[in-house]
């Protein structure tokens, strides 16, 4: 473009020396088409909008496919338009699509691609680079089309049908060998009254049928409400082993979040991780709920949170397990065990706590830790890799 300003200024020069009609014209004409490609460029290349259509979450290992629609607004055609769409990397490689182009007014162009779940994260989409010109090679315009657009990948979920968390809550739906706590909404049958049963057990219609005085027999069951507790401060963990273990820490706490909720427990969620849509929030703390929309949120949570740097789990500790009631469960998990945890823990237990101990990065033999825990009443596990979750899984 600057080739043919100095052309044209040439031109202009030539012109008004020698007073040539030719030079004249010829002037007028590239400067028209100077104008003109000018215009059209900049007002055709704003004139641009994309929208990306997907599903914004997936899970581990799960194909998404997107359909990137990039859109002519305006009245004036595009001869040509080079797209380039940036993408994560851990979740296409070569991370980026592109193609080459031409749009008539109103038109719009689609352009299909896949991305695979292979890690979990949150991911920005975009943003979309557009190059587009003149057919003269006298305007060019290069810009980018912001983006708002993330994938969601959910960690990996291991099936635990075999999980047995330690509860005290009566009233629940898993069945339990202590005959203490009965369910009164759980009725297995009936037998006949014996002295000392209470009259709102008594099963009327039975006992008409049979002539004499029937009792309803119920169901012993328990409910388990548990709170994960996921140590993500990388100081904790062995230098060669932090994103390892820490991921493991996640797995583990998105498999025992899942197995609970298909059981119709209640679960919550506490970590010191770094969540990159929080902002001034310290810890991600989601309070025990039951359902599947509390499970997504979970997941989601989980499928977002980092590292963090300085942030103290046992502050942790002390702050969330107010949300968990009296003869709950908390789920630790961490990268090992030293004399503060174990002293917070205790403390926890004595306030009627259940407490079940995970480690992933033991810095001592695990047999000490174990036995040290069991003294106390504490169950204690190690996760060292994904195999030792099989202690959970079906037998």
């Amino acid at each position: 473009m600057e080739g043919l300003l100095l052309f044209i200024l040439g031109l202009f020069i030539l012109a008004a020396v020698f007073r040539l009609p030719f030079f004249v014209y010829i002037l007028y004409v590239f400067f028209g088409l100077y104008l003109l490609s000018r215009v059209w460029v900049d007002r055709s290349a704003k004139a641009l909008a994309c929208r990306r259509d997907y599903l914004p979450r997936a899970f581990h290992g799960e194909r998404i496919p997107v359909k990137l629609e990039v859109r002519n607004k305006g009245w004036l055609p595009l001869p040509y338009v080079r797209l380039h769409e940036s993408l994560p990397v851990r979740l296409i490689s070569p991370n980026f699509q592109r193609a080459v182009v031409s749009f008539l007014p109103k038109e719009k162009v689609t352009l299909d691609y896949e991305l695979e779940g292979r890690r979990r994260g949150y991911y920005p989409l975009g943003p979309l680079t557009i190059h587009t010109g003149d057919l003269f090679g006298i305007r060019s315009v290069e810009l980018q089309i912001p983006s708002d657009d993330h994938l969601t990948v959910y960690p990996r979920i291991i099936p635990l049908p075999e999980l047995g968390l330690p509860a005290q809550t009566p009233m629940g739906t898993l069945a339990t060998q202590q005959r203490i706590y009965e369910d009164p909404s759980r009725i297995i049958g009936v037998r006949d009254y014996q002295i000392g049963d209470s009259l709102r057990r008594m099963h009327w219609k039975a006992s008409a049928a049979a002539g004499k005085l029937q009792v309803k027999r119920l169901e012993p069951a328990i409910s388990i409400e548990a709170q994960i507790f996921l140590n993500l401060d990388a100081a904790a963990y062995t230098q060669g082993r932090v994103h390892d273990a820490t991921e493991l820490g996640i797995i583990t706490a998105a498999s025992i979040a899942h197995a609970l909720v298909s059981k119709r427990q209640t679960v919550g969620l506490c970590t010191n991780g770094s969540d990159p849509l929080a902002e001034d929030h310290r810890y991600i703390t989601l309070p025990p709920r039951k359902g599947t929309g509390h499970l997504v949120n979970i997941l989601e949570a989980l499928a977002r949170v980092g590292t963090s740097e300085g942030h103290s789990f046992g502050d942790l500790l002390q702050q969330a397990s107010m949300h968990l009631s009296w003869g709950g469960t908390a789920v630790v998990i961490t990268a090992h065990a030293d004399e503060e945890l174990f002293s917070q823990l205790l403390m926890m237990k004595r306030n009627g706590f259940h407490i079940v101990l995970i480690v992933t990065d033991a810095r001592e033999p695990f047999a000490a830790v174990r036995e040290r825990a069991r003294a106390v009443g504490i169950v204690a596990y190690e996760v060292w890799q994904e195999r030792d979750l099989d202690v959970w899984r079906a037998r």
